[in-house]
């Protein structure tokens, strides 16, 4: 069964980038997500939302 809710830890390694990094995004806003109780949720498919809207950035740019 898929997660509908990832750690940072989960984001990291499903974007293949650092835990620091995640953490600095999210803080930043770069990236969609929720702190609750402390730590950051991000919802799967805002992630993959916000990945499709960026990809199609990058396409319309080239």
């Amino acid at each position: 069964m898929e997660k509908d809710n990832l750690t940072v830890k989960d984001v990291a390694k499903y974007l293949n980038r650092s835990e620091t990094t995640i953490y600095n995004m999210l803080n930043n806003g770069q990236l969609p997500g929720i702190k609750l109780g402390g730590k950051w949720i991000v919802r799967k498919k805002d992630l993959d939302k916000f990945l499709d809207q960026k990809m199609q950035e990058q396409i319309a740019q080239n």
